[in-house]
């Protein structure tokens, strides 16, 4: 994406934010001018509670967590009007999801990107939060700051809430936390303003708030593998996804993917397709280019549709159509991805996923693993992923997760692709993982949420 259309995005949907927020406030202020914290005109106040994301992952926890937030408000106040909610990110490809969501009681807006503290002092001036939850992210020195200058000068009784982060998270906003606790442990911390100081409340989450992601498991509809053309041909396809892939990584993954592709212990009959999501979608370019000097018969991800999928001369040079070009042509086994937002639609069709940045230390930690474990895929991820060190762990001792490394992830690929049981069996156990983790985690949030709000 270009800067000026990334600006463009950038001014629209905040410009979208305060017009509704100055409707909201014109709104109160029909019953009351004065602000007491609890009542205007005899009108219960609604909570206003701001969640802090950073990217795609967070995002999706953020909202998971207002619906929660909502429900236990409505229950412990008699059904009372839910909290109004405010999301905020930092990243393009989190725009890109936001600005497709319909959400009438939640608010979203970017981070302020400037380091000025008046940027800061704007947004919580005008979201006048009563809670304040930072989703598995330390947060700006100075918008800490603001934070606690806003409780302190207004009176109110703010509520500061950071999740899943460590204690050197604490240190870096320059917080005493629980210093005894390892820093490898992940904690939760409410820091109050009620009584004029700040007082840390430190404990230890059960549960990694990463299997929000396991919320949308489905063992009736996610299991079953989409049709994706007509196999006249007595063809068996397979479609491999190599999702949210870094550049080092992908150049060596299309390596590998000619070295597959060319297998000759491979069925004759055995048709792979190959998609690429890159992290970065400005390597998209690059990645085609690879990819078509390879002999693969490459496309972009796009919009709209093409009146003839047969028509490659025209196909390679298009960006603007959708994704059933791939999934409907024999000639076509590269997908090139240069779109945020849309591995929904992605992991349906795929038979193995692989995830990224997890292959080399120089782009190590990792992405979401549970995601396509979820939708019951054979998922595939490198021993670098380090940000889910814990999770990949129990997912592999679970038989549900494949870790790999460089010098055997084409074995592991290619045993996936010959062995069906094993491919079957590894997306099954993927599955069933997220269920259970589901269902614990389901109970434990709203437990803590409820003792938290």
């Amino acid at each position: 994406m270009k800067i000026f259309s990334k600006l463009k995005s950038f001014y629209f949907l905040n410009s979208h934010f305060f017009k509704s927020l100055k409707r909201f406030d014109a709104d109160i202020s029909l019953h009351s001018t004065e602000f007491d914290g609890t009542e205007r005109a005899g009108k219960s106040v609604r909570k206003r509670i701001w969640i802090y994301a950073e990217s795609i992952g967070e995002f999706r926890i953020a909202v998971y967590a207002a619906d929660i937030i909502g429900r236990i408000f409505s229950e412990k106040n008699g059904g009372a009007e839910p909290p109004l909610f405010f999301i905020s990110f930092k990243t393009f490809s989190t725009l890109s999801v936001a600005q497709n969501r319909k959400d009438g009681e939640i608010l979203y807006f970017f981070h302020p990107f400037l380091p000025a503290r008046a940027v800061f002092k704007k947004y919580i001036n005008s979201v006048k939060p009563d809670y304040f939850i930072s989703v598995q992210h330390a947060v700006s020195k100075k918008l800490i700051k603001e934070l606690l200058n806003f409780g302190f000068n207004s009176n109110s009784k703010l509520k500061l809430i950071f999740t899943g982060i460590s204690v050197s998270d604490f240190k870096k906003m320059n917080i005493n936390g629980e210093s005894e606790i390892p820093n490898n442990v992940f904690l939760s911390s409410a820091i109050s303003l009620n009584s004029g100081g700040i007082d840390v409340k430190s404990e230890v989450l059960p549960l990694s708030l990463k299997y929000i992601s396991c919320i949308g498991a489905d063992k009736v509809n996610k299991i079953e593998k989409v049709e994706k053309f007509n196999r006249g041909e007595n063809l068996e396809v397979k479609i491999i996804s190599f999702v949210s892939i870094h550049k080092k990584e992908s150049i060596y993954i299309l390596k590998i993917l000619k070295e597959i592709a060319s297998e000759e212990k491979l069925p004759k009959n055995l048709l792979l397709k190959f998609i690429l999501v890159p992290r970065n979608i400005k390597i998209a370019g690059m990645l085609f280019k690879i990819a078509s000097d390879a002999g693969f018969k490459a496309v972009y991800y796009g919009l709209g549709k093409i009146e003839n999928p047969n028509n490659l001369s025209k196909l390679r040079n298009l960006k603007e159509y959708g994704l059933e070009v791939f999934l409907n042509s024999k000639e076509v086994n590269v997908l090139i991805v240069e779109r945020y937002g849309i591995l929904n639609k992605l992991y349906p069709v795929s038979d193995i996923v692989y995830v990224g940045k997890s292959l080399f230390a120089t782009e190590s930690g990792g992405h979401n693993i549970l995601e396509p474990a979820g939708y019951g895929k054979a998922v595939v991820t490198g021993k670098y992923a380090l940000n889910f060190m814990d999770i990949t762990g129990e997912m592999a001792k679970n038989k549900a997760l494949i870790l790999t490394d460089e010098k055997n992830i084409k074995e592991s690929i290619l045993k996936l692709i010959e062995d069906d049981n094993l491919r079957t069996k590894t997306g099954r156990n993927g599955l069933d993982f997220c269920l259970k983790k589901k269902e614990e985690f389901e109970e434990y949030f709203k437990k803590y949420l409820a003792a938290m709000l």
